[in-house]
């Protein structure tokens, strides 16, 4: 039997058809999962899954040329596919040229914003008793500022007054966290402590006398055995080692500790937790529209365009200094503690390595012949509650009273302070 041509061409017409409007259908589908992540600023994984913004993109552009060539391009005369073809090009430079903008613009508004929070801004906005314009979610924002020091990177304000979460943080003149300024010269029959580290001194989450130096300094005094007991306390949250020796170089030596207690934390290994990186805008390693546009993300703290804060210490060596990086491990613990020996041997004091210590930094400890008290050798972990939470970074306040009485029987043990007199009934 005879089949009809005209009905044959009519079915293979339809057939074009359906598959034009079918590559269409498929770059409509490729550009939703490009604007899903546009609008979600990273994966859209809810009912379409869209994870590779340049490859769906492309699809979608090859998908709509499908659609024009068998919709149209097949009845194309050459002319007329000269015209298609100019446009084409034409729209791909526009679009390339519309990009290309964007980021320029993008990376000039960003390096406005960086300058105007510069380090020197702050400074100069410090100076001139006027609020320091950074602005974060991280807690920490609100109570440091940058240091004239460019080793500290930062530290903690001088003369606050203000909530901490829920706890209220009072500093002297110095930035310690302390309710009164010290004399640099200690009064007769004083005996000096200064205490340098990190948050756990610094006494995260406890009021401002629960902090185990403050206790420590209270049970010293309430010997009445005629010495008298100054315990500075210059922890700051979110410092390692390196930065520690670095506040006692710069703040500390001035007051003449007879002994300085260092107050570790396992992360001390690590950068500074709260460390500003300075964006080079001009460098085309990386496209910032591209990362504004697909990878926007809440694990980084947006400080400004251009000074990023890392969470949970990460960092990019590219952004760190050399003298940062330069802190961290062991090779960088080490260097500290021995520079830590040398400043205790040239001003005649004495140190000690204090709280939740483990085999690394024991056994750096003990070559390099840095005295230590570690917690977990000296405190049971049965012996108090759990909630006490004395071995962790941050003690609870009975942790934190737990402490003080374990350090004050460690200084007395060593014959660094004098044992509390015993009276008679």
């Amino acid at each position: 039997m005879n089949e009809n041509p005209t009905a044959l061409k009519k079915l293979f017409a339809l057939g074009i058809k359906l598959a034009a409007w079918g590559f269409f259908c498929i770059s409509m589908l490729f550009f939703l999962c490009v604007g899903l992540m546009i609008y979600k600023g990273g994966i859209w994984a809810y009912i379409i899954f869209a994870s590779k913004p340049i490859p769906d993109f492309l699809g979608g552009v090859g998908a709509l040329l499908a659609w024009y060539v068998l919709l149209y391009g097949i009845h194309n005369t050459r002319n007329e596919w000269k015209i298609f073809l100019a446009r084409s090009v034409f729209l791909s430079l526009s679009l390339v040229f519309s990009l290309f903008a964007g980021e320029v613009i993008l990376r000039k508004v960003y390096s406005m914003k960086r300058d105007a929070n510069s380090m020197e801004s702050f400074r100069a906005a410090r100076k001139n008793g006027k609020p320091i314009p950074i602005h974060s979610t991280h807690p920490l924002a609100t109570i440091v500022q940058p240091s004239d020091n460019k080793n500290l990177v930062f530290e903690l304000q001088p003369r606050l007054d203000t909530e901490f979460g829920h706890k209220r943080v009072r500093t002297n003149a110095e930035g310690m966290r302390e309710d009164r300024d010290y004399a640099v010269q200690a009064p007769a029959g004083t005996v000096r402590i200064v205490g340098i580290g990190d948050s756990g001194m610094f006494g995260w989450d406890v009021e401002q006398d629960e902090t185990y130096l403050g206790v420590l300094e209270a049970n010293l005094n309430g010997r009445k055995d005629g010495t008298s007991y100054e315990v500075l306390n210059f922890g700051v949250p979110g410092y390692n080692t390196q930065l520690e020796v670095e506040m006692l170089r710069y703040r500390g030596l001035k007051y003449k500790p007879d002994i300085v207690i260092v107050g570790w934390c396992e992360n001390d290994f690590n950068l500074p937790y709260f460390l500003l990186e300075k964006e080079n805008y001009r460098k085309w390693n990386k496209s910032y529209l591209y990362l504004l546009m697909f990878k926007r993300t809440i694990n980084r703290t947006e400080v400004a365009p251009g000074f990023v804060m890392r969470d949970l210490r990460e960092y990019d060596n590219d952004s760190v200094v050399p003298e940062l990086i330069s802190g961290m491990e062991i090779e960088g613990v080490g260097k500290a503690i021995k520079e830590l020996l040398e400043l205790g041997k040239q001003n005649g004091f004495k140190v000690l390595f204090f709280g939740p210590m483990k085999e690394t930094i024991i056994a750096l400890c003990r070559k390099l012949g840095m005295p230590y008290a570690c917690t977990y050798e000296m405190i049971p972990d049965n012996k108090y509650p759990a909630d006490y939470m004395v071995h962790y970074m941050h003690p609870k306040k009975e942790g934190h009273r737990v402490l003080a009485e374990y350090l004050e029987q460690d200084l007395v043990r060593r014959g660094w302070i004098k044992p509390a007199i015993k009276h008679g009934n």
